[in-house]
């Protein structure tokens, strides 16, 4: 029984090769000079080519259908069709709303013509039209179809129109059986006589029935039906179906031609689904079994629109089973085809030896057996990406070139599905259209007289098999959306570049399409709720000392490094930041108000201990503690940052701060008093804040914390940054290892606590897909994550750093890395985008105050994805999750807590901030996807819970999801969209997907602009 009902002529029945052997039990045997052709042949259509390099008068298009695309199911008189009733037979989605393409025809219109589409293929509901199947018209239906017609031709854009995409109306198979009843030839050629008429004159291109042989026996196979959930006979109806249907085709295309042809000059065909065959070895018992499967997959349509009769194979294989044409049938037949529609995917292997079964239970076995041919997938296809071959669809196209005297051919539907939701960014689609694009190109070289191309889909739909699950647009549709929002992916990109001729494929690098493109986040919105997380996984948000707490000369605390640092520059500072010093209790209300689950908080090592070592201020003790207090009193889980940027600024004085030993002896002592004090009420600690970034930006080159090297933009005392970065990397991870294990011997037994380290981790992706810049990627790795990780878990720094560095890197002693490995319980995680990586020279991204030595010691150039600025990052949630996994498989799986992920934008631009909503959204969903591939992901904390005073833009942008008014004494706080969204989500209100942000949008009342 199919659970759930999907579309492109059940295509993803073809292409799922069972794990259980049937792969590698028989790859022994496999011929190979075929794996030769198959690697040759597949990266064989990236010759360099145009549009220009078509036929002037050749169709590039893009596809839907009525039930996939329209929606309004029971608006306007439309009734239901065979597939409204098939998708409701069963617990699967359906296409009640679909896109609501009937009420945004004029919105997805205007997307074509954005794009530069020549053609939009679309079929009509026969059941919106002529809603009792026969008789009446529907007037409401027949306005619809003309209004998109004319839409379509006033922009430039040619029509090509299916009469049936598989959308029976219901009361026809009720009084009859549909399509195993002659009385269906009837019927249809009267629903295509009042199409012919009223579109006619605007409609040149028509397809009677779409993909007619997969419909026939997917549709009429031992366990489904469309319109009849219940079955039926199978071995005999398979072929019925098949015969009335080119009946019914022939009957209407007569009509065309002998009624309307001479006036309209339309072209009439139908449409077959034609896999690439090729034979599994290069037996004999192969090769015939291959061309058995021809006979029975292209032949049974094409053999009788082209002879008038079906394939010999098939008549002495099924006998009395196969339906006998009438000799005035035959030639009515024969010639009634204008062009063949062709429907292609993959290509599958044939074989005559016994192979398992790659179909789903609910498709027509008995068909396979009658053709004595056996299919096996070829490559890694799945329901979610095909393997692109497109070898196999230019040997389709020379084989009925060569067969079928070469009749015109319109490739009707030619697409690779993804996962819905998974990313707008799909490479791996734009790679499968420009192949498949460069073997029809081949083919018409070759002499195949094919006329058009179109991409399966113009956007998401609802598919056959899987629903809502897997997507073939290059359109994004957003189902949970009421609206259907719909947004460009890469692919759209891509396919208007080359209709306008801007990309030259083969020249084009795609990796720069990638970083054109400015839709380039992944989605990972597929429905989930809070409750598809573990239970102990804590949602959380964050906040540091400096940048929330103010009261800078308040009870006793002192100036840090990072007073100084503000104070020495002509811009902001953090005197009196969100003065959460005087206002936690009223933030906790927040906290608690959202159902926040844990609060990230540092403490300030100078007011805590004013002078960095010695004596306690009691006022900076009683702060903490009653912060602690209050959010344990409403349950919300501590997570202190031991250093947040803010060392005591007489120890920087002193002896300079962390490039000092001398740190990890006073930095140990802060931590014991700070074990000691909270310990009880505290189980999560972070030793330090993003160790790399820190070392790397405040041991720089020109502005940083307390100290720096001169540069001629800089005046600070001075400095030597090609040691002191890894100087100051060393003595970080010595104290940590040194306050660690204090924790370990003096008070873990007791408090029961957990303690780690965080580092800063950019998404790392390579610029091209060169060797040189996977080299590169790999290198950066090293020195952005390996750099803390792999002493944390190895005992030592990764060999290319030392490789690189030689002397100017420290050396661990022996007892030194043995106190080192295993001191972290645990990994934290500074996450905000991804940035590409390349081998060659290209323009620095970052500040000018950051250590650009770094970066030539790593020996790779960084270049920013998309449009990332410093008021909004580019959401490219995919970067995160592949941090995720390198850790897992590089680091043994360590726990991680997500500390830091959020988006910035201008300060007081808006309250209803939904570029963040769907920032944190999509990186909660990639957070999620990582858990489930087995990453020991354990928390995730929002940055940041209000605005706060910010390390580079002050108070010039913000990431806070309550907005705090600076210019307000009272530091007024006042909540955003995205409280409200992770209030609802958090709160179990919001299921994400099935929750859409627009009805968000609206029910939030602080909506404004500020």
């Amino acid at each position: 029984m199919v659970q759930e009902n999907d579309r492109t002529g059940l295509f993803n029945y073809l292409f799922i090769w069972t794990q259980t052997g049937g792969g590698k039990s028989k790859m022994k045997h496999f011929n190979l000079l075929s794996i030769i052709l198959v690697i040759v042949l597949a990266t064989s259509y990236i010759d360099a080519f145009t549009r220009n390099d078509f036929p002037e008068d050749f169709l590039f298009g893009a596809g839907t259908s009525a039930y996939q695309w329209e929606g309004a199911a029971n608006e306007d008189g439309r009734t239901p069709s065979v597939w409204d009733t098939t998708s409701h037979c069963y617990n699967g989605s359906n296409g009640d709303i679909a896109c609501d393409g009937y009420h945004k025809y004029k919105e997805d219109v205007k997307l074509m013509a954005e794009m530069g589409l020549e053609s939009f293929r679309f079929s009509i509901s026969w059941s919106r039209l002529i809603p009792n199947g026969r008789g009446r018209i529907n007037p409401k239906g027949l306005l619809f179809y003309k209004n998109l017609i004319k839409e379509l031709r006033n922009n430039g854009i040619e029509p090509h129109v299916t009469l049936y995409h598989y959308d029976l109306p219901q009361s026809l198979e009720d009084e009859y059986g549909g399509w195993i009843y002659h009385k269906i030839i009837e019927d249809f050629t009267a629903f295509a006589d009042v199409c012919f008429r009223e579109f006619g004159e605007h409609v040149k291109l028509w397809t009677t029935i779409n993909e007619a042989t997969i419909f026939a026996f997917a549709f009429y196979g031992k366990d489904v039906r469309y319109g009849n959930c219940t079955t039926g006979n199978y071995c005999m109806e398979t072929y019925i179906a098949g015969h009335n249907m080119l009946l019914a085709h022939a009957s209407a295309s007569n009509l065309y031609k002998l009624k309307y042809k001479s006036k309209q000059r339309g072209s009439i065909g139908l449409s077959i689904f034609a896999l690439g065959l090729t034979p599994y070895t290069n037996s004999k018992d192969d090769e015939i079994a291959t061309q058995r499967a021809k006979a029975f997959l292209y032949g049974w349509m094409l053999k009788p629109l082209v002879f008038g009769d079906y394939p010999d194979e098939m008549k002495r294989t099924l006998g009395s089973r196969l339906p006998v044409f009438s000799e005035e049938e035959s030639e009515q037949v024969k010639g009634s085809s204008d062009f063949v529609g062709i429907i292609h995917y993959t290509t599958v292997y044939v074989t005559n030896q016994p192979a398992p079964y790659i179909f789903p239970s609910s498709t027509n076995k008995d068909f396979f057996t009658d053709m004595g041919a056996y299919i096996i997938s070829t490559g890694n296809s799945s329901s979610f990406v095909f393997d692109a071959v497109p070898w196999g669809l230019e040997g389709v196209l020379q084989h009925i070139k060569h067969s079928y005297n070469n009749p015109p051919i319109y490739i009707l539907e030619n697409g690779s599905p993804m996962k819905h939701d998974s990313m707008l960014q799909d490479t791996p689609r734009v790679e499968y259209i420009q192949a498949y694009i460069g073997a029809v190109l081949n083919a018409i070289k070759s002499g195949s007289d094919t006329r058009g191309y179109f991409v399966w889909s113009m956007i998401d739909l609802f598919e056959v098999q899987v629903g809502y699950k897997s997507s073939f647009g290059m359109y994004y549709v957003n189902f949970s959306d009421p609206g259907r929002k719909r947004s460009p992916k890469l692919s759209a990109s891509w396919y208007t570049g080359f209709l306008n001729g801007t990309i030259d494929v083969a020249s084009q690098d795609m990796t720069q399409l990638q970083r054109n493109f400015s839709g380039s986040s992944s989605f990972y919105i597929d429905a989930f709720t809070r409750n598809d997380f573990p239970e102990d996984f804590l949602f959380g948000a964050a906040t540091s000392a400096y940048q929330w707490e103010g009261a800078v000369d308040e009870d006793g605390r002192t100036p840090s490094v990072w007073d100084t640092t503000s104070h020495c520059y002509s811009g902001s500072n953090g005197d009196v930041a969100c003065d959460g010093y005087h206002k936690y209790k009223e933030d906790v209300k927040l906290m608690v108000d959202m159902g926040l689950q844990a609060f990230r908080f540092s403490i300030s090592w100078p007011r805590l201990i004013p002078n960095g070592r010695g004596s306690m201020n009691p006022k900076g003790l009683l702060f903490y503690k009653n912060l602690i207090k209050e959010l344990r009193s409403h349950g919300i889980e501590p997570h202190v940052t031991l250093y947040h940027y803010d060392l005591p600024q007489p120890l920087e004085d002193e002896y300079g701060g962390w490039i000092n030993r001398k740190i990890i002896e006073d930095f140990t002592a802060f931590a014991d008093v700070c074990f000691r004090e909270f310990g009880d009420d505290v189980k999560l600690w972070t030793k330090i804040n993003e160790a790399t970034i820190f070392a790397i930006a405040t041991y720089g080159e020109g502005v940083t914390f307390g100290h720096c090297t001169p540069t001629k933009f800089t005046n600070c005392s001075s400095g030597n940054s090609c040691t002191e970065t890894y100087i100051a990397g060393h003595n970080m991870l010595l104290a940590h290892a040194s306050a660690s294990n204090l924790y370990k011997l003096k008070y873990q037994s007791k408090q029961r606590g957990s303690i780690g380290l965080s580092i800063y981790a950019f998404g790392l992706s390579p610029y091209t897909n060169s060797k040189d810049d996977e080299i590169a990627t790999q290198r950066a790795k090293a020195f952005l994550y390996g750099w803390m990780l792999k002493p944390l878990v190895f005992g030592d720094y990764p060999d290319e750093m030392k490789r690189t560095l030689g002397s100017r890197l420290p050396v661990f002693s022996e007892a030194e890395s043995e106190q080192m490995k295993g001191s972290s319980d645990f990994v934290g995680i500074i996450h905000y985008t991804t940035v590409y990586v390349t081998n060659q020279p290209a323009p620095y991204i970052f500040p000018s105050s950051v250590n650009k030595g770094f970066f030539k010691d790593m020996g790779a150039y960084i270049i920013s994805t998309g449009n990332s600025s410093l008021f909004e990052f580019e959401a490219t949630p995919w970067g995160l999750e592949g941090v995720l996994e390198y850790l897992k498989q590089s680091y043994n799986n360590p726990p991680i807590y997500i500390l830091e992920n959020g988006t910035p934008m201008k300060h007081d631009s808006m309250l209803q901030d939904t570029p963040r909503v769907e920032y944190i959204q999509a990186y909660i969903g990639a957070v999620l996807n990582a858990i489930k591939n087995g990453s020991d992901t354990r928390g995730y904390f929002v940055w940041s819970l209000i605005d706060l005073y910010e390390i580079i833009g002050g108070y010039k942008s913000s990431f806070g999801m309550y907005h705090v008014n600076f210019s307000d004494p009272a530091r007024k706080r006042s909540s955003k969209l995205s409280a409200s969204w992770y209030s609802g989500f958090l709160n179990g209100t919001i299921d994400v997907a099935s929750q859409n942000i627009t009805k968000l949008q609206n029910k939030f009342s602080g909506s404004s602009s500020l």
